[in-house]
């Protein structure tokens, strides 16, 4: 009979993971500060006062109506109604202090604070979990000050988070990745972490479906490399049924509220044809075509046609049902379009264009965030690549995480806000491949990937 702890055998954790130094502490904490001030200068040399209270769009509306009693509804405009455009817990989080002080100063704050403190907090785990992978100490400092002092997501950080999802998914997925190298390194999956790793992965996929998908397929991958056949099946029953446990009451909510059991969110076919239309398919002025699309099918757009079109439907659910429907005839009718458009969307998830920057809260310095982006995701991928070739311990878990993020992306268009969730793995893999390029330039020749 196999020892299940000998599937776990040669890993160990990395000193730096455990014991940092005094040295590494202060230079963490100092660049964190950094940060900090640098995302409050920005809030208010570009938007105003710090303590203002500053909208988001549907993720915004959602809180205030949790707020105000009204319930999982009005994404689009007051008195709309119940909705399941969005996932609540995020939004629910954010109604909060609104619930407590109203829509003014005294929530602005806390909103800022919260907003600041998940995105610091997604940045340290990201950087406890390449120390977990036992990183040069070059890559676990020099990736966090990338992620501290050039942030080409400044908005995203301390404006939409606020009632967005992207830094606590960030977190999420970085905790899940972390356990999952810590139960391959010590070989011990019982009942007790085996349910902790279910009850996680599933309030992972409730709180954000990408980061959720990402992190099911890496635990899936730890579970068969890992557990023998019984006690994987007996993982993956577990995990089954804590996500049925979040999923299946938000369907009845929905059944009743809507009229349709929704199991996840509504808005697929918004989505789907907002990226997929005849328009899209030329490669010029992006920025009004886009734009002008929103103007057209969004009910967000007051001065749109989609709050029209929403009402003459009879809600989201049968008016997304429908886009959905017209978008999937027009890709039948024109299959190489549409292979076109998803190419060009997953180019653009890694390699944003200048354009995208307009829909990120701040138009500004659109040309500087798109390059940076871009740049930092290209070095990361080759960084991912040479840890893929060198067979480096939990790159696999990586490079799945990635993978499985990105690619769904290529039926919609991608956004600054989608893109950050895979930005922060990739910036430290974006160091680790500039310091095996300097590994190569003084001189260790060939063996530089060994």
């Amino acid at each position: 009979m196999v020892n299940p702890a000998s599937r776990f055998a040669g890993y160990s954790t990395p000193m730096a993971a455990v014991n940092p130094s005094r040295d590494e502490r202060r230079f963490v904490w100092l660049v964190l500060f950094g940060g900090l001030v640098l995302r409050l200068v920005w809030l208010a040399k570009v938007n105003g006062p710090i303590d203002g209270f500053y909208g988001t769009t549907e993720a915004t509306n959602l809180a205030i109506a949790i707020a105000q009693g009204r319930g999982i509804a009005d994404p689009y405009f007051s008195g709309y109604g119940p909705t399941a455009h969005l996932l609540p817990i995020s939004a629910a989080i954010a109604a909060l202090p609104i619930w407590l002080f109203g829509i003014g100063s005294a929530s602005a704050i806390l909103l800022l604070g919260w907003s600041l403190l998940q995105t610091a907090a997604a940045y340290l785990l990201l950087h406890r979990l390449f120390q977990r992978l036992d990183s040069d100490a070059r890559v676990t400092r020099w990736g966090l000050a990338l992620l501290c002092l050039a942030p080409p997501f400044v908005p995203q950080e301390v404006l939409d988070f606020r009632f967005w999802e992207g830094a606590g998914a960030l977190c999420l997925g970085a905790v899940n990745l972390l356990l999952i190298l810590r139960y391959e390194e010590d070989g011990r999956f019982g009942w007790r972490r085996m349910l902790l790793a279910a009850a996680l992965s599933a309030f992972t996929f409730f709180y954000c479906p990408p980061v959720g998908l990402a992190v099911d397929t890496c635990w899936a991958w730890f579970a068969l490399r890992r557990l023998p056949f019984a006690q994987w099946t007996r993982f993956a029953a577990l995990a089954a049924a804590a996500l049925a446990l979040l999923l299946v009451p938000w369907a009845a909510r929905n059944a009743q509220m809507l009229g349709e059991p929704v199991l996840v969110r509504s808005n697929f076919g918004l989505e789907f044809a907002l990226a997929n239309h005849p328009a899209a398919v030329s490669g010029t002025a992006q920025e009004h075509i886009f734009a002008n699309r929103l103007l057209e099918i969004h009910p967000y757009q007051k001065l749109g046609k989609g709050q029209q079109a929403l009402r003459a439907a009879g809600g989201e659910v049968a008016y997304f049902r429908m886009l959905g429907a017209q978008t999937l005839r027009w890709v039948a009718d024109h299959l190489a379009d549409f292979v076109r458009l998803s190419l060009r969307h997953l180019r653009e998830f890694f390699f944003p264009r200048a354009w995208q920057m307009y829909f990120s809260g701040w138009e500004g310095m659109r040309d500087a965030r798109a390059w940076t982006i871009s740049l930092v995701n290209l070095f990361g991928l080759i960084g991912l690549a040479i840890g893929l070739y060198r067979r480096r311990r939990g790159y696999m878990l990586l490079a799945l995480y990635v993978a499985t993020i990105a690619l769904p992306y290529a039926l919609f268009q991608p956004m600054p806000r989608y893109i950050y969730l895979v930005y922060g793995v990739l910036a430290f893999l974006a160091v680790e491949a500039l310091v095996s390029g300097f590994r190569y330039i003084s001189g260790k020749g060939p063996g530089w990937l060994r």
